[in-house]
């Protein structure tokens, strides 16, 4: 009787790990699963050194191969297919990586050792390595956006290169700064921090590593005020330019 348990929970598990490698293939994705368990009590499903790597040859460039230790989802009681929270560690793509993540819908996300590369024409390397971002959802949304009730984001380290065409990464800022401009989607946000620690830059073009600049400031922003999207840019644009100036570049 007990093999007969073991044998079915297998089958099971086999199952449904067939149905989710050919779900994605579905989508576009060629996709293998390592582990897989789950609890019909807990309304969990946990998936081991999961690999995927999308079959559009565009995907496959910005994308690349997509790999997670350690994924649990958790379904929310009042519908089967209602998602409850979503917990991922250890994942990595060709944009950067992160350690761990827990989202719970409409409540809170928190993300921890989060890394965004570069684009490859910047040396593919770290652009942004974030220590944490934390965001915890208000109670309904303002004005038909988002609200935020709180916003945390922690950068460790800014990474600014300038690749061997001789363009700095910052020099396409003002096309970000237009963007944000005419964006009037931005969410709400009672409260925002953003913390920034060391600025680096780094001349590929010469060969010599990168000369990091301690910086420790802090930007706040409270009770969502009209274009804080943009002063919060501006801000950030004037961090830079002072570490720019402090590194002899």
């Amino acid at each position: 009787m007990l093999v007969g348990a073991l044998l079915l929970n297998w089958g099971v598990k086999r199952l449904v790990v067939g149905k989710i490698e050919s779900g994605l293939e579905a989508q576009g994705w060629s996709a293998e699963v390592g582990d897989f368990d789950y609890s019909i009590a807990n309304k969990e499903v946990e998936i081991r050194n999961f690999t995927g790597v999308p079959m559009d040859a565009r995907q496959l460039k910005e994308v690349g191969e997509v790999q997670v230790e350690h994924a649990r989802v958790r379904f929310d009681n009042s519908r089967e297919d209602k998602l409850g929270e979503l917990e991922l560690r250890g994942a990595k793509a060709r944009f950067g990586q992160l350690d761990e993540m827990m989202l719970v819908p409409e409540k809170s996300i928190s993300v921890k050792g989060f890394v965004l590369n570069n684009p490859a024409e910047f040396g593919g390397g770290p652009l942004l390595d974030f220590k944490e971002i934390q965001l915890h959802y208000g109670d309904l949304k303002v004005k038909g956006r988002e609200h935020f009730e709180t916003v945390l984001i922690d950068v460790a380290r800014l990474n600014i290169v300038k690749n061997k065409q001789g363009l700095w990464l910052t020099d396409l800022s003002s096309k970000a700064q237009e963007t944000i401009r005419k964006d009037d989607e931005s969410p709400t946000v009672d409260q925002l921090t953003i913390r920034i620690g060391d600025i680096a830059f780094q001349d590929l073009s010469t060969g010599a590593g990168p000369k990091v600049i301690p910086m420790n400031r802090t930007i706040k922003v409270e009770n969502n005020p009209k274009d804080y999207a943009l002063g919060v840019f501006l801000q950030l644009i004037g961090i830079v330019s002072e570490a720019k100036q402090r590194s002899g570049y």
